[in-house]
């Protein structure tokens, strides 16, 4: 679609202002140490302007944010700027808007979903557009999917018709932007959850905005002028926006930057601020704990490892533990709070070891088998109270506590006793006085009973410490998992469906996937828990929280960080085995571990009790490691394809992600005689695969992500080879979108002449009902000048029923009165034509 001016304030200038402004406001922002709207509260690294040179559709201002905790990782925010717009089925500039965000939407090389956002930024608009708009992007953001997010708005009695109007008119925008496609309710809801409205006052000196950010500008300097500094940024901004160019910390100007250094300040020194009691205290011998006179009642408190002593329930269990009155008991442990290295710590009623690793260590001695069989005993009874929460209605669950529905006992408690179970489980070497093999036989068998015949209620009240209590022993957790996934109900599946997008909602998942994650560190394990996490996410409805099983397979494979100590070849063999049996879950999984594909991680969980990830080890792969796992996911990907042309489709998409010789492989695949030999209609998808592919890297030769002429020439032979003969076929991509430029108009021009030579207009209307743009058809036989075409097309074809038809004629109509004026009318023949027929005309 053609960019044009709008109105008078965007002629004037006032438009390309208020655009800088916003562009000043975001440089503002990344000075001062502020935050982007929209994206995680990380700093702002970089911003691009003018981004069309890279890629982008969605170009007036792309914002970088990173994490400080993790270089690594970045997310965007692409952002049209609009300073006056209006939110309808028929306003051409939302209608450009759209067709750049959708663009950007589904171009990988500039846009990752799930990760990145667009926004529409705008100046003040209309209440009825702000409201609507507002509404409907909040409740695709706080529902679950697609199908309760199209309930909630177009059956819900509390949704407005002004909702469902924006709805409507995105809906519209986004057909006409998928070239005449419908686009489907997913495809509809998961770009909405994407797409954001921004409101800033900067066309106003004296706005709210402008106020705030001088107030930002102020903290850094008291003695020179905000405005003045607003000032400088606005004619910074000026000068990158007339290159294109992209604004950090570094390209800008040198004095701008100093004016936003923190003042350096004096700080009293470290050894002044202690006091002589710790020099006291560090004097004083450590004590051994493990011949104390409280050793006894310290291993036994070691068993249960945190609780609350202002919990009744707690009370109890730690009663049952230690065998006697808790009052008796507590004495002692209290008196130990005294010494300057006790191992416990004790606030606001909460007990707990200061460090449980070592204190099991120090006292694990003075504990014997019947103390593990209490234990064993305990902690199922502990465990095993399904969290009263679930009575609720999902939305109601945040308030479980005012409705009375909590569990009994602390998370102190429970976790604590978790804690003991994993430690029990592979720190038996601290048990002395226990019986060989009583300790694993304690950990078995506690997980198996925990979990047998479990619902979704017991996966789900477990949640929080499943990553805990699957340390206590890995192969029985695995097996639990196995079995609930073979279970003819499987409880994964209702867990999904409680997961909640609302302001309060909560996912039952997470817990799981965490303690997958831990478990496939270990090489032994590797192969297993990864081809549970695929069963799991082959469940996987998905949602709005970002913990998913996909997302856990791609980290712990990720080629460039696996998130595993298990070598290339136990990946690659993890990798068959988990496209053996779940191809569908293989298939994604192998496109996001193509490289440029995923380029941020924040890691996996790690095991806490567990020796598995070596003092020593070092995060990262060698660059040789890292093409030799890169190239074998190529390969895979290439070899699952098959000839399918939707799988190959689709590969086409990510040639340039490619490594040789997969790409190799690919374009054999595509000239070889399997597909060659399909109909043309079948082939249509590579062939049309191919042509985009090939003009989005001709588009823009400069950018990062854009192959070179060299490997795009291959690509454009077998495009050659794979085009359709038909007339039809062929040019049915030329009619897919708004005629750009004068070249496409001539190719255009052509294609109807072939298809007019094959079969005359008759050909050319049938042709014309295959097409997004028929309008555009209408246009090109009327830049034919052959007076035939009036006689065909003209009265038969003024009827308003057949929109495409409709949309041709008119088209055909108004252009032949631009290039006739008047008289083209007058000399039709309209003796037999009826008056309404003559009204349509001149409409």
């Amino acid at each position: 679609m053609k960019k044009q001016l709008s109105n008078p304030f965007s002629t004037g200038g006032g438009g390309t202002r208020f655009e800088a402004n916003i562009q000043a406001a975001f440089v503002t922002l990344m000075l001062s140490g502020g935050y982007a709207p929209c994206l995680p509260t990380w700093p702002i690294v970089k911003l691009k302007l003018q981004g069309a040179v890279d890629g982008y559709a969605t170009d007036d201002l792309i914002v970088f944010v990173e994490n400080p905790a993790n270089k690594n990782e970045r997310r965007r925010l692409l952002g049209q700027v609009k300073n006056s717009i209006t939110i309808t089925t028929k306003s051409p500039l939302f209608a450009e808007v759209i067709q750049a965000a959708w663009s950007d939407f589904n171009n990988s090389a500039v846009f990752t979903k799930g990760k990145d956002v667009i926004a529409l930024i705008t100046g003040p608009i209309n209440t009825t557009d702000t409201d609507g708009v507002n509404g409907l992007l909040a409740k695709a953001r706080y529902t679950r999917d697609a199908k309760e997010f199209i309930g909630r708005v177009e059956r819900d009695h509390f949704c407005s018709d002004n909702i469902r109007n924006k709805l409507e008119a995105f809906r519209v925008q986004l057909k006409a932007a998928n070239e005449g496609t419908d686009v489907t309710e997913e495809e509809l809801y998961q770009f909405l959850k994407h797409f954001h409205l921004l409101n800033y006052d900067l066309a106003k000196e004296k706005g709210i905005v402008l106020s705030l950010l001088q107030s930002h500008i102020s903290q850094f300097n008291k003695d020179a002028s905000p405005h003045s500094i607003w000032c400088e940024i606005l004619v910074e901004v000026q000068n990158f926006n007339q290159n294109a160019g992209t604004i950090t910390l570094d390209t800008l100007s040198d004095d701008l930057v100093e004016y936003f250094k923190p003042k350096a300040r004096d700080h009293i020194p470290e050894e002044f601020t202690k006091e002589n009691v710790e020099g006291d205290r560090e004097a004083q011998p450590a004590t051994d704990w493990g011949h104390h006179t409280a050793a006894q009642k310290l291993a036994l408190a070691a068993l249960i490892g945190s609780w609350n002593e202002g919990n009744e329930a707690d009370i109890k269990v730690v009663t049952q533990i230690v065998g006697e009155d808790y009052s008796n008991w507590i004495t002692n442990l209290r008196e130990t709070l005294q010494i300057h290295d006790c191992p416990l710590s004790y606030k606001n009623g909460l007990w707990c070891f200061k460090d449980r690793l070592k204190s099991w260590q120090e006292l694990g001695s003075r504990l014997f088998d019947g103390h593990l069989d209490t234990f064993k005993d305990t902690v199922l009874e502990v465990l095993q109270v399904d969290d009263p929460s679930f009575e609720l209605p999902g939305e109601e669950r945040y308030a479980a506590a005012i409705h009375g529905k909590v569990l009994p006992h602390s998370r102190n408690l429970r976790e604590g006793l978790a804690e003991t179970l994993a430690l029990i489980g592979n720190r038996a070497n601290s048990l002395t006085h226990c019986t060989q093999g009583k300790a694993n036989t304690v950990a078995v068998l506690s997980v198996r009973e925990l979990f047998k015949e479990s619902n979704w209620i017991r996966w789900g009240s477990l949640n929080s410490i499943l990553p805990i209590l699957s340390e206590a022993n890995p192969n029985e957790f695995l097996l639990a998992v196995e079995n609930a996934i073979n279970a003819s109900s499987s409880p994964f599946d209702e867990l999904f469906d409680q997961e909640d997008a609302g302001v309060f909602g909560r996912n039952y998942i997470t817990g799981l996937l965490w303690a997958l994650e831990g478990i496939a560190w270990e090489e032994a394990y590797l192969s297993r828990t990864t081809v549970v996490l695929a069963e799991i996410a082959a469940h996987d409805p998905g949602g709005n929280w970002a913990n998913r099983p996909s997302n856990s397979l791609t980290d712990i494979f990720l080629p460039w960080m696996p998130h595993t100590l298990a070598s290339v070849e136990k990946r690659q063999a993890a990798l068959e085995i988990i496209r053996t049996e779940q191809p569908e879950v293989a298939w994604k999984l192998l496109e996001s571990l193509l490289p440029n594909q995923h380029l941020t991680t924040s890691g996996t969980h790690k095991p806490s009790w567990r020796k598995t990830i070596p003092e020593d080890w070092k995060k990262g792969v060698t660059n040789s490691e890292y093409w030799e796992q890169s190239r074998f996911c190529a390969k895979l990907i290439v070899e699952q394809a098959g000839f399918d042309v939707v799988k190959l489709a689709s590969l086409v998409d990510n040639y340039h992600h490619l490594p040789s010789p997969a790409s190799t492989t690919l374009r054999d695949k595509l000239q070889s005689d399997h597909c060659l030999d399909l109909s043309e209609q079948d082939r249509m998808p590579l062939w049309d695969a191919l042509c985009k592919l090939i003009a989005r890297h001709r588009k823009f030769p400069k950018a990062e992500w854009s192959l070179g002429n060299d490997s795009l020439l291959p690509m454009e032979e077998i495009a050659n080879q794979l085009a359709p003969k038909s007339p039809t076929l062929l040019n049915r991509r030329l009619f897919s979108d708004s005629r750009k430029q004068e070249k496409l108009f001539q190719r255009q021009k052509s294609a109807i002449e072939d298809i007019l030579s094959e079969g005359g207009v008759s050909q050319v209307l049938k042709f014309a009902s295959t097409v997004s743009k028929a309008d555009l058809v209408g246009e090109v036989m009327a830049d034919l000048d052959q007076p035939e075409f009036d006689a065909a097309l003209l009265p038969a074809l003024l009827d308003k029923t057949n929109h495409k038809l409709w949309s041709l004629v008119t088209a055909y109509c108004w252009h032949r009165k631009l290039m006739g004026n008047w008289q083209w009318f007058d000399d039709i023949n309209k003796t037999d034509w009826e008056p309404k027929q003559i009204a349509l005309l001149l409409c």
